[in-house]
């Protein structure tokens, strides 16, 4: 039941899709043969939940493309056969820390009390490590489908809401870390707009970018300032009386942040293919 639910995490769906069931009226495993393999050299290598991990991670089925092929979709809709990889939104804990990561600023410190992770003073520490009170569970993690710590759940479900979307475009975390995104020594040490983009771009997705996306990013920069080289947010107006309104109003991005929140937004970030 163990490796099933590991090949589930790396998956999105177990050789058996009843996790918590494995009785003689549950669904058969799609590979039998696939999961005694798993299940006798887990055993025989020490119950190493690593060395299990390394095996599937390596394999040449975890490693397969994600994209449609016709033909197999018409013989195996559902893909139980897994001729292609299941195309998998990370989960909170992994999104959260992804963003973190790519913004410079995730705190790989081990160990320690849990944090308050929602908090306008935000944390940098590793989602693993967010304090959940269990009967009074955040709205921000429903949205994002943590499972709720009250009740016994098999799996958690993943769905696909307005309010998801809504937490990138708007959230003062997201917006923080897309200005620690190009604050980062790497970025401002480029010189050339064409450059910028591309480093954003092998950061965020571990690629380079297109011709095309080359061409879309220096429009979107021209169309959100008069200078489309910019590094930093528009300068600030002449001093004003500060009222507790204007103190509390979050600072607004520049061109270059607002890019790279879009980066931190798009699905290639918060989306395993």
């Amino acid at each position: 039941m163990l490796v099933n639910r590991v090949w589930l995490h790396h998956f999105g769906a177990g050789l058996v899709r009843t996790p918590s069931d494995f009785g003689l009226r549950s669904d058969p495993p799609s590979h039998p043969e696939l999961l005694d393999y798993l299940a006798t050299r887990f055993m025989d290598e020490g119950w190493s939940l690593k060395k299990l991990h390394r095996l599937i991670l390596l394999s040449g089925t975890y490693q397969q493309s994600s994209e449609e092929n016709p033909r197999a979709a018409q013989l195996d809709p559902g893909n139980q056969l897994l001729g292609r990889m299941n195309r998998r939104r990370l989960s909170f804990e992994a999104m959260r820390d992804s963003l973190l990561a790519v913004a410079g600023k995730l705190d790989r410190t081990a160990g320690g009390h849990p944090v308050e992770i929602i908090a306008p003073a935000f944390t940098p520490r590793r989602t693993i490590y967010g304090f959940v009170e269990r009967q009074n569970l955040p709205g921000l993690f429903r949205t994002f489908d943590f499972a709720s710590p009250d009740a016994t759940s098999p799996q958690r479900f993943a769905t696909t809401v307005p309010q998801q979307a809504l937490f990138m475009m708007n959230s003062p975390f997201v917006a923080d870390l897309a200005r620690n995104f190009v604050a980062r020594p790497e970025f401002q040490a480029r010189a050339a707009a064409e450059k910028k983009v591309e480093w954003l771009y092998r950061v965020a997705f571990q690629r380079s970018p297109a011709k095309d996306e080359i061409k879309l990013a220096k429009e979107f920069l021209a169309a959100n300032s008069d200078v489309a080289g910019q590094s930093a947010s528009p300068p600030e107006p002449a001093a004003q009386p500060k009222t507790s309104d204007a103190k509390d109003r979050p600072k607004p991005l520049g061109a270059w942040e607002k890019f790279a929140q879009v980066l931190l937004m798009s699905n290639e970030l918060v989306f395993v293919d």
